[in-house]
């Protein structure tokens, strides 16, 4: 079953968006081989936070081995959902997802980790499948991609999966602009801060009280925030 945090909606989705909230992993070269794992980042290249993020892995992959079961079955780069259902019918729906932020739209955060298993007979061989799929952004806000705790057996007769072409691509929702403390929950701690933050108090980092934007603090930002205040975010 999917975690309590991939949903496919969040009512803090707005409107605003940011220079960078993508980040793509090209996973070329990535191998699902048993008792191996893998790993990419999508360092220096880095994600800002946002409220829901959006995951898709997706890439051709092939069997490897000589005289493999996999080989056998994939000579030619074959999708890797049609790859996983072999393996393991259902897993491909865990390839894509949309998850509400479990940090409150801060990094570090875990996205996705799925343990994906299964037993399936094929060509007359048992094949023994396990392997946990998982989609984060660390604390420097680079994204990464890891495949871990992978049993694929009998490994010298079944051999292993190779991507010859895929990316995990992780996109980020926007805040809310309401949201003015950046916890992807609109309340009034966010009108409070506002007001502190209007009136020479202190503001939330990254937030001013120019909250339209047009280079001056002054009562026109703070009717724009009640307005989007009052609107919420959906």
């Amino acid at each position: 079953m999917r975690p309590a945090a991939i949903l496919v909606s969040l009512s803090c989705l707005c409107t605003a968006s940011f220079a960078d909230n993508t980040a793509t992993l090209d996973l070329t070269g990535v191998q699902l081989r048993n008792a191996t794992n893998q790993s990419r980042s999508s360092t220096p290249d880095t994600m800002d936070p946002g409220c829901t993020y959006t995951y898709h892995i997706d890439g051709m992959v092939r069997g490897r081995g000589t005289f493999s079961l996999l080989s056998i079955l994939f000579p030619s780069p074959t999708p890797l959902a049609q790859a996983m259902e072999t393996l393991s019918p259902g897993s491909s729906a865990f390839l894509n997802g949309t998850v509400v932020s479990p940090t409150g739209g801060t990094h570090p955060a875990v996205l996705m980790s799925e343990n994906l298993a299964g037993s399936q007979v094929v060509l007359g061989t048992t094949i023994n499948f396990a392997a946990t799929f998982t989609v984060g952004v660390d604390a420097a806000n680079h994204t990464y991609f890891t495949l871990t705790n992978v049993t694929i057996s009998p490994s010298a007769t079944v051999g292993y999966l190779e991507f010859t072409s895929g990316a995990a691509t992780t996109t980020s929702g926007a805040l809310c602009p309401a949201d003015f403390n950046g916890d992807c929950t609109i309340d009034f701690f966010d009108y409070d801060d506002f007001v502190r933050c209007f009136e020479g108090e202190g503001c939330p980092p990254g937030k001013s009280a120019d909250f339209d934007g047009d280079g001056a603090a002054d009562f026109f930002d703070y009717d724009a925030f009640v307005v989007a205040f009052s609107a919420g975010c959906g």
